[in-house]
């Protein structure tokens, strides 16, 4: 519960700070979608990029606010399962661990980036020039998926060999991003499993508690009003309150179990290899 409400408080609320300096242009851009879908116009490029560059410019806020509030939420996870003794403050701590952790953290997600970019440029350039040939051979779709599931394949590998990254430089106090490449050797099929088996479980657990709270809202205050405030958006607080406030809650409570679900079993894979590797 502690852990919810810090997440609620450094990770959730800044979000929203965010959304609501970008609300008006979004606004402004579902009624000129509106308006171009009833008029069967198109809406103007320019007008759209503009709309698109203004909610992007503050992107780097919510970044930044996501991966301190990660790393603070998973820090308290790590530190509850690797140093178990180490418990004031709910095992919340704002120091070297979790600044370490944070740049490990911050690191990886531009890696995979650039390497999602790599990976998808030759990938997306071979399928195009693979499809104007298979009009004629449609043996060669099945190439193309070969090819695409591959690159899918290649990605969430090097992901796995490197997500030890995270509990390893809490664990270490410093950065330790390639030690994890070595530390994941011959366990990548089986931290995919754990990783599969985690995701089903969140999935369901998302699908359940998503379900409980749009029929609850639904039931108290109506479904129709919500399909009408989309297609005609307008900012009525009293239309968005009840819907924004069940979001946040429905939001916080995943995301906290998340990251202990994770977090928890990635702790216990980095324990169960590093003290081999440490005999």
């Amino acid at each position: 519960l502690v852990w919810m409400l810090v997440y609620l408080a450094i990770g959730v609320l800044p979000h929203l700070g965010v959304m609501a300096l970008i609300l008006p242009q979004w606004m402004g851009m579902m009624q000129e979608i509106a308006s171009s879908a009833a008029t069967h116009a198109p809406m103007p490029p320019a007008q759209m990029m503009q709309a698109q560059m203004g909610m992007m410019q503050l992107q780097p806020v919510a970044w930044l606010v996501g991966v301190a509030s990660q790393a603070i939420l998973l820090g308290a996870i790590y530190r509850a399962a690797l140093f178990p003794d180490d418990s004031r403050f709910f095992y919340l701590r704002l120091g070297g661990r979790e600044l370490w952790l944070g740049l490990v953290i911050l690191v990886l997600i531009v890696m995979m980036g650039l390497l999602l970019f790599a990976i998808a440029l030759p990938v997306g350039i071979a399928s195009a020039i693979l499809g104007v040939v298979a009009r004629d051979t449609p043996a060669l779709v099945i190439v193309i998926v070969l090819l695409v599931l591959a690159a899918i394949g290649l990605f969430i590998w090097v992901l796995l060999r490197l997500s030890l990254a995270t509990p390893l430089s809490f664990a270490e106090r410093s950065f330790r991003l390639y030690e994890s490449w070595g530390l994941t050797q011959g366990q990548a099929g089986r931290i995919f499993l754990v990783a599969l088996a985690l995701a089903i479980i969140a999935w369901i657990a998302e699908m359940v508690l998503g379900g409980v709270a749009i029929t609850a809202l639904g039931g108290v205050y109506g479904l129709q009003r919500l399909v009408g405030w989309f297609q005609h958006p307008t900012f009525d607080l009293a239309v968005a309150m009840p819907w924004l406030v069940g979001g946040v809650l429905a939001t916080t409570v995943f995301s906290t179990l998340f990251f202990v679900l994770f977090g928890a079993a990635w702790a216990e894979i980095y324990r169960e290899l590093a003290e081999p590797a440490e005999g």
